[in-house]
C-alpha cells in the first residue's frame, strides 16, 4: 500500500486506494476554487441588475403619479385677473382653465426684450354659450373693449375689431401671428384640447376678433374663449 499526500483546496488530504492516489477529489476541489471568482462576479451583476430594475420601476411610478397630479398655481389668480382685463365684460366667463407664455424670470432684466407670446383659455358660462349659439354675432356686437380698460387711457389699445365668424383667415394658421401665440399657450395647456381648437377655428360656428397685439376666439360648442398675444 502506498501512501501519498495531495494538497486540495488548501487542506492536506491523505488518500489510499489500492496503491494509487485518488485524483478525482483534487480535480473537483480545484475546479470549485477556480469558479469562485466567476460565481462572485455573476452574483454581483445579478444583484446590481435587480437593484437597477427596482430603481427604474420606482422612478417610473413616481413620475406617473406626479404627472397625473394637479398642483395649484400660486400665481393663477393674478394671471386670471390680468387676462380678464383684456376680455370684454359682455362675455360671461366662469374660470380660467389654462394659461401659458414663453416669458422667463430673466426677461425683465434684459435691456432689449424680444417679443413675447402666450395667452389664456377661459370657460364660457352656460348662459353665454347658449346666447352665442342662439344670437351669434349679434350677441357680440358691443363686446369690443377689454373690461379693465373701458374709459381709461389705454382703451384704444384694448379695443378690438368687429367680431367675425370662423373660419379664421389663412394668415392666422401655419406661421401666422395667432398660431404663434396659441403655440406658446398650449405648452401650458393641460385642461383643454388644443387640437379641437385648431379644428374649430377652421370651420364655421366659432367667432374671432383682432386687437393691436392680440387675438380672441370664442368657440361656443367647446364652451371656450381663447385669448392669445404676440408682441
Amino acid at each position: 500500500m502506498i501512501r501519498a499526500a495531495a494538497r486540495c483546496d488548501g487542506t492536506q488530504k491523505l488518500y489510499e486506494k489500492y496503491g494509487r492516489v485518488t485524483q478525482a477529489y483534487c480535480a473537483d476541489s480545484e475546479s470549485r476554487r477556480m469558479n469562485r471568482p466567476t460565481r462572485w462576479v455573476l452574483w454581483t451583476l445579478t444583484n446590481i441588475t435587480v437593484l437597477l430594475t427596482l430603481n427604474g420601476a420606482i422612478s417610473l411610478g413616481v413620475w406617473v403619479v406626479v404627472r397625473s397630479m394637479t398642483f395649484a398655481d400660486p400665481f393663477a389668480e393674478q394671471a386670471a385677473s390680468h387676462y380678464l382685463r383684456a376680455i370684454p365684460a359682455e362675455i360671461e366667463l366662469t374660470s380660467m382653465i389654462a394659461q401659458g407664455s414663453d416669458m422667463t424670470l430673466f426677461d425683465p432684466l434684459i435691456p432689449i426684450r424680444r417679443e413675447a407670446c402666450g395667452g389664456a383659455a377661459f370657460q364660457l358660462s352656460d348662459e353665454a354659450a347658449a346666447q352665442l349659439e342662439f344670437r351669434g354675432l349679434a350677441h357680440l356686437g358691443s363686446a369690443r373693449t377689454g373690461r379693465g380698460y373701458v374709459g381709461g387711457p389705454e382703451e384704444p389699445y384694448w379695443t378690438y375689431q368687429p367680431w367675425q365668424e370662423t373660419p379664421v383667415p389663412s394668415t392666422w394658421i401655419g406661421d401666422g401671428k395667432w398660431a404663434s401665440g396659441f403655440g406658446c399657450l398650449k405648452e401650458g395647456a393641460r385642461h383643454f384640447d388644443a387640437d379641437a381648437v385648431y379644428k374649430a377655428v377652421r370651420e364655421p360656428g366659432a367667432y374671432f376678433t383682432t386687437g393691436r397685439e392680440s387675438e380672441m376666439v370664442i368657440i361656443p360648442r367647446l364652451r371656450l374663449l381663447v385669448l392669445t398675444y404676440l408682441g
